[in-house]
């Protein structure tokens, strides 16, 4: 069955999140997507280019995801550290691809792009909650220990969101005290 390009886009897009999140970039490979979708691997160069071009677009769809989660909550470090946890809980892949975007920055090309989506995150956390340079870098730390807790399914007992929590509590402290 033919269908539009557009929705057979958003199959392959979420064909590919799926493989990349898995697989990362250089252990994917495009016939695991196309045969996931039901279309060639020929279909999926035309549609996206290359592979690289491919692993950027659901890169870039996973920041957006993020950034979008942000945009939505509380203008808080807090409320924006709560809505990025129910997101990473809720969205299986979206860790696992971001975390795959870091792992392949070797590759020039997507070390600049994920570099880009990086630093527009950290513009974003700064105009929606005011932080400061010191509250943004903790709040991406404390992430990243979320990431990780949560990907690896660690212990509750852990209370990795009571830890994130109080640091950026400290971190947003004006004496640097709680």
């Amino acid at each position: 069955m033919r269908k539009p390009a557009t929705e057979r886009r958003a199959e392959i897009m979420k064909a590919a999140d799926a493989e990349f999140a898995a697989n990362g970039l250089a252990g994917t490979r495009l016939e695991a997507i196309a045969a996931r979708v039901g279309v060639s691997h020929p279909r999926i160069v035309q549609m996206f280019g290359s592979k690289r071009s491919l692993f950027l677009d659901v890169v870039h769809a996973a920041f957006d995801r993020i950034e979008a989660a942000f945009t939505d909550a509380e203008p808080t470090l807090t409320g924006l550290g709560d809505a990025y946890g129910r997101l990473l809980h809720n969205e299986h892949t979206i860790g696992l691809v971001m975390l795959q975007g870091y792992a392949a920055a070797a590759d020039e090309t997507v070390r600049e792009a994920v570099k880009q989506r990086q630093l527009q995150l950290q513009e974003v956390i700064t105009r929606l909650t005011g932080a400061d340079a010191m509250q943004v870098r903790t709040f991406f730390a404390t992430g990243l220990v979320l990431t990780v807790s949560t990907l690896l399914e660690l212990p509750e007992s852990r209370a990795d969101a009571v830890w994130g929590a109080w640091i950026l509590e400290l971190a947003a402290a004006p004496d640097g005290s709680a």
